[in-house]
């Protein structure tokens, strides 16, 4: 528990210097995330993932799922690619849960990789569906 705790005030102090520091180029942000999500899921870096794996990798959160739900909906061109999100769709939909919840790309980026650092596949499979951020 103490590591953790540990990797997680960590990633608290990278975030902060990060934010002060040079802009990233977004597209290098989304590559990265998308990069760890699929290391997260287990996935080799040249696979897609599904939106199931998206999720989990987002915390099993309704507000997430309802966000995706609507962006498919008012989308209907991209509900097609739910099976296999490549980094494009993955961008898309990062995107517009950043701009849903009013975060930096690079900000939100950031915080998955600690909730990605501490929890694992098998626990977030294990939570029940909430809104945990």
């Amino acid at each position: 528990m103490f590591f953790k705790f540990s990797i997680l005030l960590l990633y608290f102090i990278i975030i902060a210097y990060c934010v002060q520091g040079e802009p990233e180029d977004e597209n290098e942000t989304l590559k990265d995330s998308f990069d760890n999500c699929r290391r997260w899921l287990g996935k080799s870096q040249s696979m897609t993932i599904k939106i199931n794996g998206f999720l989990l990798y987002l915390g099993k959160n309704i507000t997430d799922l309802n966000i995706i739900r609507n962006y498919f909906k008012n989308n209907p061109a991209t509900r097609e690619k739910q099976a296999s999100i490549d980094l494009s769709v993955y961008g898309e939909l990062f995107k517009h849960i950043c701009k849903t919840r009013d975060v930096s790309v690079k900000t939100w980026a950031l915080y998955m990789k600690v909730k990605a650092a501490i929890r694992t596949l098998e626990e977030a499979i294990l939570l029940d569906w909430g809104d945990y951020d």
